[in-house]
């Protein structure tokens, strides 16, 4: 997408398949308060005439479609609602983004420019609001990665091309490099929902670590990769996750990846550890076929975390970086790993299988021992691990869990502040005891609050570091829209990730 940042003296002048205009909630469009349009094109062109017979009043996710005649160079104008001046902010114009941009899809607009826009009337300053724009652009742009053809009768969507920005001649730098930014923002999106979309016969442990080296060799110099196979995680002593692996003939896959900032030193340091099981059928606990239809999903939070890792990079934030994935299938071989066996950890604790279903704790549990010993000062790990925790939440937020306060409350603020929600769960003392078994230290399955319990289970790997784990199972995909997401899979965490390291590095 070519985007651009321009002043101009008149709006009608603008060249583009659609004008988007905004307009604060009650504020008469006839009398020229619409957000940052003259009164000369809101009369001259009829929009005011046309508000007044359709009753647009401009709440947020109102729109309205005005065909200009050739009175202006866009042949059409959206307007679109911000809702009330006084209760306006980024949050707000956010959802407001999300109208106009489903808007102009669905009329299939390929050029796509905005009215000047004040940044102080929504709170913000000009970065801001270019961020906004280009990443809701990117990401409501979005095409699953499907392999339907023409043959078939697929025909091609249509996409934005070019997204075009009035700006106050003094806004054109800041907001230009916020539309830079923003858009680098929605391709990991992007990224991340097209790896949790992908089959597991395609997204196989072996592909994430080759794309972890293609994204390390691309960041010029800024991402150092590793990668620990089958032998390396052997001597390393890595049994759980190496344990998990054993019905699979695909072999597993230990990726590290350190981002280092170019020139000067680092602000702070980060950790993130993402669940990679690329398949999850159950393992010898087989799950029913309608639970295992679409476990090639079951990687999503490694696919955030290598994600977010490269945008960080990109950005160029001053913060040192480290994403860990432990890439694996779960499968029901003659090998596989059974109930009742006792695994020896990479930390050193012993943990009985209670369920092979209980996977993804096994697998996040030896990566986060790897990454403390990487010298991890602060660890947030993302992962589908447990359907109970849709009873919390359903499909409108994941639930954080975590070991110090008041990292949990960043992590939170972080994820609040982009509009990716999360509840705040507290972790009392008497659900640690469920993990305990007679045959080991842990077992793998602490029964309910499920989502409690195993996030309690990662806890004793954390141990005194602080640490957040965020389960995702709740939003990594969704069989619905949903607020800028598509159906399918949503690379829910990646603006959390990115705005976490922002505020860690301007500290």
């Amino acid at each position: 997408m070519k985007l651009k940042t321009f002043a101009t003296p008149s709006l009608a002048a603008v060249v583009a398949d659609v004008l988007a205009v905004g307009c604060f909630e009650g504020e008469a469009v006839n009398e020229g308060k619409g957000y940052a349009a003259s009164a000369n094109l809101l009369t001259e062109s009829g929009i005011a005439r046309q508000a007044a017979v359709d009753g647009f009043k401009g709440a947020i996710g109102e729109t309205m479609v005005h065909f200009t005649d050739g009175k202006t160079a866009a042949p059409r104008i959206i307007m679109f609602g911000l809702g009330p001046r006084d209760k306006a902010s980024i949050e707000t114009f956010r959802k407001a983004l999300i109208a106009v941009f489903k808007k102009a899809r669905a009329m299939k607009a390929q050029h796509v420019a905005f009215a000047a826009i004040d940044p102080a009337s929504i709170k913000a300053d000009a970065y801001a609001v270019g961020e906004a724009i280009a990443s809701y652009a990117g990401m409501i742009d979005y095409e699953i990665n499907h392999s339907k053809t023409e043959k078939g009768g697929y025909k091609p969507e249509t996409h934005f091309k070019k997204l075009h920005l009035v700006v106050d001649a003094g806004s054109v730098k800041e907001m230009g490099r916020g539309l830079k930014d923003g858009f680098a923002i929605a391709r990991s999106v992007n990224l991340a929902r097209d790896l949790s979309n992908e089959p597991g016969s395609d997204c196989t442990p072996r592909r994430m670590a080759k794309l972890a080296e293609k994204i390390g060799k691309e960041s010029g110099g800024t991402i150092e990769v590793k990668v620990l196979g089958r032998k390396a995680l052997t001597k390393l002593g890595a049994g759980a996750l190496l344990a998990v692996a054993k019905g699979s003939d695909q072999e597993p896959f230990l990726i590290d990846m350190l981002y280092t900032p170019k020139g000067g030193k680092p602000e702070a340091e980060l950790t993130i550890v993402g669940k990679s099981v690329t398949f999850d059928s159950g393992g010898l606990d087989l799950k029913p076929a309608d639970g295992m239809r679409r476990m090639y999903r079951d990687m999503s939070g490694g696919a955030v975390t290598m994600s977010a890792i490269k945008v960080i990079a990109e950005l160029g934030l001053n913060i040192q970086v480290r994403a860990v994935m432990a890439a694996t299938e779960n499968m029901t071989g003659g090998s596989a790993y059974k109930p009742g066996d006792v695994l020896h950890t990479l930390n050193g604790m012993t943990v009985e299988v209670d369920n092979t279903d209980a996977e993804g704790r096994l697998t996040l549990a030896d990566a986060i021992e790897y990454a403390k010993r990487q010298g991890a000062t602060r660890i947030v790990d993302l992962a589908t691990l447990t359907g109970a925790v849709r009873m919390m939440v359903g499909d409108i937020a994941s639930c954080a869990f975590g070991n110090n306060d008041e990292f949990t409350r960043a992590v939170v603020d972080a994820g609040d502040s982009q509009g990716e929600r999360m509840l705040n769960v507290p972790m009392w003392d008497e659900y640690n005891t469920f993990n305990n078994t007679e045959m080991a230290d842990l077992k793998n399955s602490g029964g309910a609050p499920g989502s409690t319990t195993a996030a309690w289970f990662l806890r004793r790997f954390a141990g005194d570091t602080p640490w957040v784990h965020l389960d995702i199972a709740s939003v990594a995909f969704r069989d619905r829209e949903f607020g800028p997401d598509p159906k399918g899979a949503t690379g829910y965490g990646v603006r959390t990730l990115v705005e976490l390291a922002r505020r860690l590095a301007s500290k």
